[in-house]
């Protein structure tokens, strides 16, 4: 099995030549099972990334929430920690550390309110387990956090095994093609 670090690199290129047609109906597909999820019908506070150009776009995402009535709150990195700070249509952004988009707001928001979390991720079991980007935020958050979780996979982010470490954490719910 390869190890992480080299796991991460293949999944961001398979990730990076996923394009076209067939990337797009699945990402469709998976907005819509998340759309019908009594994970998101039932959530009113709803935590997703500002997704970069190789991940899920997550913007379709965020403007059903608004359409919905529903709060949207995305992470921002303050002092080593991960926080959310909730946005609007109205919202100011810069671009942070790896070229993610961050809020220009610092109001953060009480983590212990968020109803769902949409998890990302470069990989991902059936079970649950999660590659992420190496920096374990999620996986800190993810080991306090009491609320739903889920992860939109791509199939090209489906794998059948994944090297797991102790602070490694699952994601609750894998929507998946």
């Amino acid at each position: 099995m390869l190890d992480k670090k080299k796991l991460r690199i293949q999944q961001k290129e398979r990730l990076v030549e996923f394009v076209g047609v067939p990337r797009q109906t699945e990402e469709n597909n998976l907005r819509r099972q998340l759309f019908h999820s009594s994970q998101w019908q039932q959530a009113q506070v709803i935590a997703v990334v500002l997704s970069t150009a190789f991940e899920l776009d997550t913007q379709p995402i965020i403007q059903k929430a608004w359409d919905e009535h529903k709060v949207v709150v995305v992470p921002k990195i303050m002092d080593h920690q991960m926080q959310f700070i909730a946005i609007n249509a109205d919202s100011m952004y810069t671009r942070a550390a790896f070229d993610i988009k961050e809020p220009t707001s610092n109001h953060t928001f009480n983590a212990a309110a968020i109803d769902l979390v949409i998890v990302p991720g470069l990989a991902y079991t059936i079970s649950g387990q999660r590659l992420g980007f190496g920096a374990g935020y999620y996986d800190r958050f993810l080991a306090q956090y009491t609320g739903n979780s889920v992860a939109l996979a791509l199939s090209v982010q489906m794998l059948a095994v994944l090297p797991v470490e102790q602070h490694d954490q699952k994601v609750a719910h894998i929507i998946t093609v």
